[in-house]
């Protein structure tokens, strides 16, 4: 009799064990839907062959007001080529009580069993967070997106890049930081440590490459990353990306990118410019894009072909016929994606273009006398998105030529700024 209740308390272990296993990667984002309500979106890639993968069909969340909810899950379904990683997405909406600083949050027990640089990982939770400043005086906020999925996997002494593809509709500037991953309570993970790398271990804190050179021991590793929002120099929001990276060996090395540096394009002509990816290995070769210019609702960027797949070597065009409503003070990050078909797994590289869109100079300026001073007229902008005109003087010739991409009258031009009209439809000084 004792040895029949032994077994059964073994096999309520081991179930129970297993049930847990199943978190990989996590993040929330937001976008405004009016007033002070707001549509929150969690991803989740978990285990696919964990038996808790099938049963998470509503997904507790914290508001970060004092209120919390469950938010249904609308997307399950296991990512093609990719080895016991399913894709899960939440979807729910939450008004808040008034404008603030409010830290959105999500903690799931419990991340997948044997993660190198988390002790005994089974049985700490996966936890994320999302912060949100609803401020009058900056305006509403939407999230940045992540376009890049967390699913790709790296080698032994080879380098490891990632790029989440970040890309903020309102056009705010971006910086990233590596953090601490976290767990039960919204805590850091006890004896978690960084991976450890032979070289160096970091996130370009600009173009948002996590750059692992290179990872010393196989084996599957958790590591987190927050992207801020800046306007008008304020924190407006923030998105935390907990990804796993799983590490095995291989003998053979990522693609090599070769395009462009960051450019700049005047509002209304057509950029284009050619992106090359190749192979050291000779294998096949898959070349992606994605970023801000290509998620524009009016005349978005496109490369062709799409994606660009061959053997060793493959190229692609990016084109973008620009319009004057993708004017905006920030570049678009525009990232270059090659993936190859190496074994055991594929390894990929990246490359950031950022481009500038500036508006049009005003056309046709036209100078006369008026008594002892000068009447200047010019034609209205042909962007109806501008807010006016600036006007500029100096003494003398200044023989300043602007640079490629430099926009507006820097200072060592010797010209001062006089006047600001705030209406385009006045075209006279």
């Amino acid at each position: 009799m004792r040895k029949l209740f032994f077994y059964f308390l073994l096999f309520i272990f081991l179930s129970s064990h297993s049930y847990a296993t199943h978190q990989r990667a996590a993040e929330i984002t937001y976008k405004h839907i009016s007033d002070l309500t707001f549509e929150f979106t969690i991803t989740m890639y978990t285990r696919t062959s964990s038996p808790a993968d099938d049963t998470r069909d509503f997904m507790p969340i914290s508001w970060g007001d004092g209120t919390g909810s469950e938010i249904q899950r609308i997307v399950f379904e296991p990512i093609p080529d990719v080895n016991d990683i399913t894709y899960n997405l939440y979807k729910g909406t939450h008004t808040f009580p008034a404008p603030g600083n409010y830290t959105i949050s999500v903690e799931d027990p419990n991340r997948n069993n044997g993660v190198n640089n988390i002790p005994n990982s089974v049985n700490v939770p996966m936890y994320i967070e999302t912060e949100i400043v609803i401020n009058p005086f900056l305006g509403y906020n939407n999230s940045v997106q992540l376009l890049n999925p967390p699913i790709d996997q790296g080698c032994v002494g080879k380098p490891f890049i990632h790029n989440a593809g970040a890309y903020d509709v309102d056009g705010d500037s971006l910086s990233y930081r590596l953090v601490i991953c976290k767990g039960a309570g919204g805590y850091d993970i006890p004896g978690y440590t960084y991976p450890l790398a032979s070289d160096t271990f970091a996130i370009n804190s600009i173009t948002g490459d996590l750059l692992w050179q290179t990872p010393i021991l196989q084996g599957e590793y958790n590591v987190a990353f927050v992207i801020d929002e800046w306007r008008l120099g304020y924190k407006i929001g923030s998105v935390r990306r907990d990804m796993q990276i799983n590490v095995v060996a291989c003998d053979h090395d990522p693609p090599d990118i070769y395009t462009i540096d960051d450019t700049c394009v005047v509002a209304g002509d057509f950029l284009q410019f050619d992106v090359t990816a190749i192979d050291p290995d000779g294998t096949n070769v898959t070349l992606t894009a994605f970023g801000g210019a290509f998620e524009q609702a009016e005349n978005p960027a496109y490369i062709d072909p799409d994606p660009a797949v061959g053997n060793d070597t493959v190229t692609t065009t990016f084109n973008w016929p620009t319009t004057c409503k993708h004017v905006r003070l920030e570049p678009y990050s525009t990232v270059f994606k090659a993936s190859d078909k190496g074994l055991p797994v594929n390894l990929v590289n990246f490359k950031t273009v950022f481009i500038q869109v500036i508006a049009p100079a005003p056309e046709n300026l036209q100078a006369g006398a008026l008594g002892i001073g000068i009447n200047l007229e010019w034609e209205k902008s042909i962007c109806e998105n501008a807010i006016g005109y600036k006007i500029y003087r100096r003494s003398g010739e200044s023989g300043w030529e602007p640079d490629y991409c430099e926009s507006g009258v820097p200072e060592y031009s010797g010209f001062k700024l006089i006047d600001q009209i705030d209406d385009i439809n006045i075209t006279s000084f």
